[in-house]
């Protein structure tokens, strides 16, 4: 009796839930994807902490916005959890032993009217321990249809945690962009600006002399403070983003943040191939629609399993108890038992009410459902390459336009305050030149940054975004 009680009080202390930690019996951890902060680059490297540097570079603004934004944790949260479901499926094969122990202390008082030599009282006190052991061995496949359901699952929330870090690597590259672009407006329109000033003081100097009227001179204060208006909204923009990337760096968003990138760099292009090749990656590899095959693969298994369950199953089964009771002898005495025993139950399922034939419908309109799931992630991710793949054509196209338009628009304004200057040119041509200068400096601008993210856009599209797309 103390050695099976010793037994179960050993037993106690490995239970999970005496345990400082969960331990990961079965190793799932190890099958979910990097965490959650990882280097998209390969590198492992953890997160840096701190204040930014003094000049920020594209990468290790991406790198601290990786490790700051909730998303991304909350995916890998998501991905451990489905990791520990398929623990619990693979733990469906071990045996199930359970322990019981139990102690009660009582008294009776027997009273016999037709034989009082038999009545009696006294007290009884009962101490036993058991344990019993359960092992299903057949099932019909239940158990190995449930592990294939875990298994894709977690399949599926790794590939949706790395589109969620590849959703986030392109929403931090876009904000560094945006910022690099709103930091060359702002040089832009401080340059308008000081042509404007200039023209002013020509202007000012011709009405002085009294070779040009004072209309002239009005219309260039006019065009001086439109300049200076659009250098002050520059400005806000330029705060604005660089409050973006310090809020999603997880630091306060008046924090002083200087860009070394710059908006010009032209990575290299030659990921990019014909249309149909491009489609073909982006279906092999883009991680919505493996999350997406996954979940159709873990749904087939959920009707497997469905139908399993109503199958029957056969279970080993093992019982051991030893008690003890101490009681008055008009209770016959005392009393030890012991019992011991094996068996096989087979359980079979006659009739549910039709729960299981309910229960397989459903699981089959989820299988419907994640087809048409998979169907409308392909074509979603058939639009975004294709889309992107427009785009990109466009953008290069237009850079390369916009910049003869700049170069352009900069020798006309040359000439035409060097006609003013020398009394041929009127003060409308010369405002005319430079609102053309800085239409032509923002058309560029935009250009610049709309190729940036048209390029990240169509790498992400076909799902291989990462560092490597940054040189």
């Amino acid at each position: 009796m103390r050695a099976l009680a010793g037994l179960l009080c050993g037993l106690l202390g490995l239970v999970p839930g005496a345990a400082a930690y969960e331990p990961d019996v079965f190793g799932t951890a190890g099958q979910v994807a990097g965490q959650a902060v990882y280097d998209l680059g390969g590198s492992g490297l953890p997160c840096r902490g701190g204040p930014p540097p003094t000049e920020l570079s594209l990468e290790e603004a991406i790198e601290r916005i990786l490790c700051h934004d909730p998303q991304t944790r909350l995916a890998w949260a998501n991905a451990k959890a489905q990791a520990a479901q398929v623990g619990i499926g693979k733990s469906a094969y071990l045996p199930r032993l359970d322990g019981r122990l139990d102690a009660s202390r009582g008294y009776s008082d027997m009273d016999y009217r037709d034989a009082p030599y038999l009545s009696g009282d006294g007290h009884r006190h009962r101490r036993g321990a058991s344990l019993q052991l359960s092992w299903v061995l057949f099932d019909f496949g239940r158990r190995s249809a449930a592990l294939r359901n875990a298994q894709q699952l977690l399949l599926a929330a790794n590939a949706s945690q790395d589109a969620t870090l590849q959703n986030t690597f392109a929403l931090a590259a876009q904000a560094y962009y945006d910022a690099l672009a709103a930091q060359r407006s702002l040089a832009a329109s401080r340059q308008v600006a000081e042509l404007a000033a200039q023209n002013l003081e020509a202007a000012d100097a011709k009405y002085r002399a009294g070779a040009a009227a004072l209309s002239d001179r009005l219309q260039a204060q006019t065009a001086l403070s439109q300049a200076s208006l659009a250098q002050v909204r520059d400005e806000g923009a330029l705060s604005n983003a660089l409050g973006v990337i310090a809020l999603r760096m997880g630091l306060a968003p008046d924090t002083p943040l200087r860009l070394s990138g710059e908006l010009e760099a032209q990575p290299d292009t030659g990921f990019v191939k014909a249309i149909d090749e491009m489609l073909a990656e982006a279906r092999r590899e883009h991680p919505a629609l493996l999350a997406a095959q996954a979940r159709l693969k873990a749904a087939a298994a959920s009707v497997e399993e469905s139908r399993a369950a109503g199958r029957p199953s056969l279970a080993l089964s093992a019982n051991l108890a030893r008690s003890h009771s101490d009681q008055a002898m008009a209770f016959n005495g005392d009393t030890r038992e012991r019992d011991r025993s094996i068996g096989l139950q087979l359980n079979i399922p006659l009739f549910e009410g039709f729960e299981r034939t309910y229960q397989v419908r459903n699981a089959l309109a989820r299988r419907e459902a994640s087809e048409a799931e998979l169907a409308d992630t392909e074509q979603q991710v058939s639009l975004e390459v294709w889309n992107n793949y427009q785009s990109l054509s466009v953008e290069t196209r237009s850079l390369a336009r916009t910049r003869e338009l700049v170069e352009q628009s900069r020798q006309s304004l040359e000439v035409v305050q060097g006609r003013y200057r020398s009394g041929v040119g009127s003060m409308i041509e010369l405002l005319n030149a430079l609102t053309a200068y800085a239409s032509a400096e923002d058309q560029h601008i935009r250009a610049l940054g709309n190729w940036q993210t048209s390029r990240l856009r169509l790498a992400a599209s076909l799902g291989r975004l990462g560092f490597w797309s940054l040189r």
